[in-house]
């Protein structure tokens, strides 16, 4: 099941917006909102789980999420030396229609502002030169200090942020940059392994099916995830696990065999490497 959390948990009675930063973990349940939320990782590496893919994240990715997408992130592992820390800003639709007068003309914006369907769930960018972190960080100290006027230095940030989003937006529209080339391929890769995680996947079988070769595969695979194939496969895997193990009623056996997984020892030893539990443990703790 999918909790719903509504914006009345974090907005001042008279000003639908708010900043915070956390450090994720594997306790987060799978949520949606009724508002609209950026999110930027500061910190650390991890994954994001939006409706039913999974998509590594590093520090300077950037989400933008309309009001009904269903995500969590997570860390890479709970012992990780390096947490999974996101800088959120959500707010209300009110907000962007208040601000639309000083934003380009982005149809993406006009959307979200009356609350229209969007044509993606979600947006990724990246923050190559570090302004969104900038004024996320300029922004997020702004809301904890509550200066004179600061709720209009907040709408001044978000103006910003927003701008900087359009005008990536347009920049890639037009201009075919290798390293876009590669996540659009790699975002092709990663659907099809969420379709077939029940199948044998290796690294030799995923480079035939896409026309590469294996040493090209892993090259742009590791460039654009940061990981290797095999090391974020098994990840994909025990989170699909997660996942499973909370919303059915599959034996543990039944749901490592969905993953991919007959070795049950090697299931059992690889869930609590990444979780820090075992597979019953977890089940019984996020019921």
């Amino acid at each position: 099941m999918v909790q719903l959390l509504r914006g009345e948990r974090f907005f001042e009675p008279d000003f639908p917006m708010f900043l915070n930063r956390e450090t994720e973990s594997f306790h987060v349940k799978f949520h949606q909102h009724d508002f609209i939320e950026l999110s930027l990782v500061e910190e650390g590496s991890g994954y994001q789980h939006i409706e039913d893919e999974t998509i590594p994240v590093r520090k300077g990715d950037l989400f933008l999420l309309p009001i009904g997408t269903s995500h969590v992130f997570r860390p890479a592992s709970p012992q990780t030396s390096e947490p999974l820390i996101i800088c959120n800003c959500i707010f209300k639709p009110e907000v962007l229609q208040e601000i639309l007068g000083w934003l380009p003309p982005n149809p993406l914006f006009r959307q979200l502002a009356e609350q229209e369907p969007a044509a993606q769930p979600w947006y990724q960018f990246q923050d190559k030169h570090h302004r969104f972190q900038e004024l996320f960080r300029a922004a997020y100290i702004e809301y904890q200090q509550c200066a004179s006027n600061y709720r209009s230095m907040l709408k001044a940030y978000l103006v910003q942020i927003l701008i900087l989003l359009d005008r990536m937006t347009r920049t890639t529209e037009h201009v075919q940059d290798p390293f876009i080339l590669q996540q659009e391929k790699i975002g092709d890769i990663l659907s099809y392994m969420n379709l077939h995680l029940h199948e044998p996947l290796t690294l030799q079988k995923m480079a035939d099916t896409f026309y590469m070769s294996t040493s090209h595969f892993q090259r742009i695979f590791k460039t654009v995830t940061g990981q290797t194939f095999n090391k974020y496969l098994q990840h994909l895997r025990i989170q699909r696990s997660c996942h499973l193990l909370i919303h059915t009623t599959l034996t543990i056996q039944q749901i490592a065999a969905q993953v991919g997984y007959a070795d049950m020892k090697f299931f059992h030893l690889l869930f609590r490497r990444i979780t820090g539990r075992t597979p019953q443990q977890y089940r019984q703790q996020n019921r």
